[in-house]
């Protein structure tokens, strides 16, 4: 599988942003605002034995659904899905995938509240 970065009509990519699909893709739907700092990351690494723990290259595609707000230094983890409408808050951790118009905020992320249309 080759790697791609897919990024929608209308966004926003704050500065020192990163974008690591790994041989996966990253791919960021229409109308999100990135804030400063995020990384989106597609790649991991199996854990080696003790001689290297990083081991295997492994990768799983990143998500971020329409019209998303991802705040300041978010990171988000390879596999994660970032359902359409949300607000991720700065600093978070996203392990998992989210549910449509929530706000998640910590580390690891969780639902705060749902937003209304």
């Amino acid at each position: 599988m080759s790697s791609s970065v897919v990024i929608g009509a209308r966004c926003y990519i704050n500065s020192s942003c990163v974008f690591d699909p790994g041989s996966a893709s990253v791919t960021i739907g229409d109308d999100v605002n990135i804030g400063v700092g995020v990384v989106l990351v597609g790649v991991d690494h199996a854990i080696g034995p003790a001689e290297r723990r990083a081991g295997r290259d492994t990768s799983a595609p990143v998500v971020v659904g329409d019209g998303c707000w991802i705040g300041a230094r978010v990171v988000v983890l390879p596999g994660v899905s970032i359902a359409p409408g949300c607000v991720i808050g700065a600093g978070s951790i996203v392990t998992s995938d989210t549910e449509p118009n929530g706000v998640y905020l910590g580390v690891p992320a969780r639902w705060e509240r749902w937003l209304t249309q």
